[in-house]
Formats: C-alpha cells, sequence, structure tokens
C-alpha cells in the first residue's frame, strides 16, 4: 500500500492555506490540476475557474482565471499573515490592461536532510500549464534534490502576479474568457 500524497496548498491574497491535506488517490506524478480538484473536492470552501488559450487548431493552454475562498472561524490562517482576516467570501481573477493581473503557481517539497528540515524548490522552465504539469516534475537542467533529502510534503502556492503582456496576449486571454462563459463551463 503506498502512502497517501501530502500536500500543503495556499493562495496568497485569499487567505486560503491547507496544511498537509492527505490525498489518497493521487500520485506524487499527478498533474496541479489534479492535485486542485483533489482539493477542491476536499474542501468545498475553495473553489477556482478555467479559461483555454488557443492558438490554432492544436495548441492549447488551460489556464486558471480565478480563484475564490470562503474563510470562516474553522479556516487556518495562512502563516506569516499579520491579524487575523473577517470571514466571508473572497475572490481574485485575472485582469487584462497595460498591467495584467494572472496567476502564478509554484511548488517545492518540504523535508529534511541530515535532521534539519527545509523547503527545496521544484523548477520548470517558464510557467506550463497547471494541467499538464506534474506536481513532482523538476526540470533536470536545475540539478536534482540531495539524495540524503528525506520529503514529508509537497508545497503548493498559487499568486496573483502584474505582468506586462502585449495586446494581442490579452486579447488572447479575453477571447478565452469569453469563449468559457459562453460555452457555460465557466
Amino acid at each position: 500500500m503506498t502512502s497517501p500524497l501530502q500536500v500543503s496548498f495556499r493562495i496568497v491574497g485569499l487567505f486560503c492555506y491547507f496544511e498537509n491535506i492527505q490525498l489518497t488517490d493521487l500520485p506524487p506524478s499527478s498533474t496541479v490540476k489534479e492535485v486542485m480538484d483533489a482539493i477542491k473536492s476536499k474542501q468545498p470552501a475553495f473553489n477556482y475557474k478555467t479559461v483555454t488559450l488557443r492558438k490554432g487548431t492544436s495548441n492549447e493552454k488551460e489556464i486558471v482565471d480565478k480563484m475564490s475562498y470562503d474563510f470562516s472561524q474553522t479556516s487556518k490562517t495562512p502563516y506569516n499573515t499579520s491579524g487575523t482576516p473577517q470571514d466571508g467570501k473572497r475572490s481574485l481573477i485575472n485582469t487584462h490592461g497595460d498591467k495584467s493581473l494572472v496567476w502564478q503557481y509554484y511548488r517545492s517539497a518540504t523535508g529534511s536532510v541530515d535532521g534539519s528540515v527545509c523547503e527545496m524548490k521544484l523548477f520548470s522552465k517558464g510557467q506550463p500549464s497547471f494541467a499538464t504539469t506534474a506536481l513532482n516534475m523538476n526540470d533536470p537542467f536545475f540539478g536534482q534534490f540531495p539524495s540524503s533529502f528525506q520529503q514529508s510534503t509537497y508545497n503548493l502556492t498559487w499568486r496573483l502576479v502584474q505582468i506586462e503582456i502585449t495586446p494581442e496576449k490579452q486579447a488572447e486571454f479575453l477571447k478565452a474568457k469569453a469563449e468559457a462563459i459562453a460555452s457555460g463551463s465557466y
């Protein structure tokens, strides 16, 4: 019997933090999307919406557009947060203009090396789609974990970051969102 996948999940800005969730039916090679769907099924206060960017007929990239969380008295306050958040539903969404806000995810693993607790980052070139990137994927270009690393949990963090994108890319995002809304998948 394999041990359950253990994940700590955080959305910066929404006060959404689930520490050491046990996902019994997923291996570490599950995609970030599969992990998020499993968390969503275990934690109904969390939700997210996606859109699919299309370039031609065979080039698609699913991206997160909106995340929401209903913070309550039973919620765990994220570490390094000042004060206690107010109860209630909050959401953040991609926005597009001269400066765009888009969701980015970061993956890491927490464990120990020779008894010292540490966090090791998992790297990928660029920001590949969360729908196709394995939670445990680490680009070999960036090296591997030390052989003495004893892993205890994976960490998945999302944050809304401000970037500059071209008007053409903005149009792609807006078209993808309109298509998702029109199809009823949003």
